[in-house]
């Protein structure tokens, strides 16, 4: 399973590579995880017990010749993956943790240990709304597969493969998927990786 990480890894570095080469802000956060040294592997990759796991061959479908090789980079990791949602429970939506989740490979409480940048991936499944939220961290996403309806700050757009969206600090943003499961690559960057997501 190593293995199958750390090629995950260098194809996730690769892709954001190819994008970090336009000098505009999500170049440039961008290049903060494609030009990163990894450090050493200090946790464990086991095989995920988590309600998504049931979307992943769906998920990894809907993808473009774009995304093609990352998504083949990261089928086979998808079910050892850290999966995990850790906001606080919510009466109107009891069972948005089954819907929903990140599996972190880099981060405070990754396996690869960094205080400063977080690298992973956020599942949603079908028909699945993730609600309004903010963070401290700069986060970049680049959807892999499936569409979601994205709203950032109040202004919305469909979002599908290969789209690149930076969520600045604090601002509030929400996903919408519909008949298709999304499969998307997130970093986080900033003075604080370390406080969580809040919904508002």
């Amino acid at each position: 399973m190593k293995n199958v990480i750390q090629n995950l890894i260098e194809e996730s570095q690769k892709f954001l590579f190819k994008r970090a080469k336009i000098d505009d802000k999500i170049g440039l956060e961008a290049a903060k995880f494609a030009v990163c040294d990894i450090p050493k592997l200090s946790g464990k990759f086991e095989k995920s017990n988590s309600p998504l796991i049931r979307w992943i061959k769906e998920a990894a479908k809907h993808g473009s010749p774009e995304t093609k090789d990352l998504l083949n980079a990261l089928e086979p990791a998808l079910p050892y993956l850290p999966w995990k949602y850790n906001y606080e429970p919510r009466e109107d939506m009891p069972d948005l943790g089954s819907q929903m989740g990140w599996g972190e490979i880099l981060g405070p409480e990754a396996p690869y240990h960094d205080d400063h940048l977080c690298f992973g991936f956020t599942l949603l499944g079908k028909n699945t709304f993730y609600p309004s939220h903010l963070h401290p961290a700069t986060e970049l996403y680049v959807i892999l597969s499936g569409h979601a309806i994205w709203t950032l700050d109040g202004h919305t757009q469909i979002r599908g493969p290969g789209e690149f969206i930076l969520h600045p600090s604090e601002h509030v943003h929400s996903m919408q998927t519909e008949q298709e499961p999304m499969l998307a690559l997130y970093t986080w960057s900033g003075k604080d990786v370390k406080t969580l997501s809040k919904y508002v």
